[in-house]
C-alpha cells in the first residue's frame, strides 16, 4: 500500500469514543437513489455482537457488523443515497453506544462515485442456466450407465461363472 493511500485512510478514520476506537466509511458504488458503503469500526474490548444504527429523517436501519479480525467490525451494505447518521452499539449486559456521526464525517463521499466500481464477479444468468442443465444431463447419464452395468452383472452373474 502506498504512503498516500495509507495517509488517506488515516485521515478518514474518526475516533468515536466509548468502547470504540477509529471508525471509517467509504463509498463503494453510487446509484441515482442508492449507494453501497463499507463501514468499519474498531472495538476496544472483546465482544460478540456489534451493530450499526443508520438513520435519516424518519427511517432507521439496524445492521449487524461482521468481525473482520483484530477487533475490527464492519459491513458492506446498500442504503438510500443520503448522509445517514450512524451510531455503533456493542450488544450485551455491558452494552455501549458510540457518539452519533454521519457517513460523510466517517469519510464516505456521496457526491462523486469512486474511479471505478468493482466488476461483479461470476457468470451471467444464461451461462449459469446452461451449466445447471449440463450438470443434470451428466448426472442422468451416469445413472443410466450405473443401471446398465448392474443389469449386465445380474444377467451374467453366477450362472455365467458355472458354465
Amino acid at each position: 500500500m502506498s504512503r498516500a493511500a495509507l495517509g488517506a485512510i488515516l485521515v478518514a478514520a474518526v475516533e468515536i469514543g466509548g468502547g470504540f476506537g477509529a471508525a471509517t466509511a467509504s463509498t463503494v458504488t453510487l446509484g441515482s437513489t442508492t449507494m453501497v458503503v463499507d463501514i468499519e469500526v474498531e472495538v476496544a474490548r472483546t465482544t460478540e455482537t456489534v451493530v450499526a444504527h443508520l438513520s435519516i429523517e424518519d427511517e432507521a436501519l439496524v445492521i449487524p457488523l461482521l468481525h473482520r479480525g483484530d477487533g475490527i467490525y464492519g459491513v458492506r451494505t446498500e442504503v438510500p443515497r443520503k448522509d445517514h447518521v450512524v451510531v455503533f452499539e456493542i450488544l450485551g449486559p455491558n452494552g455501549e453506544l458510540s457518539t452519533p456521526i454521519t457517513l460523510t464525517q466517517l469519510g464516505a463521499d456521496l457526491a462523486v462515485a469512486p474511479d471505478r466500481a468493482p466488476e461483479e464477479e461470476g457468470l451471467d444468468e444464461s451461462t449459469t442456466r446452461w451449466g445447471w442443465l449440463g450438470l443434470a444431463l451428466g448426472a442422468a447419464s451416469l445413472s443410466v450407465l450405473a443401471i446398465w452395468v448392474l443389469v449386465g452383472r445380474e444377467e451374467n452373474g453366477p450362472e455365467a461363472e458355472e458354465e
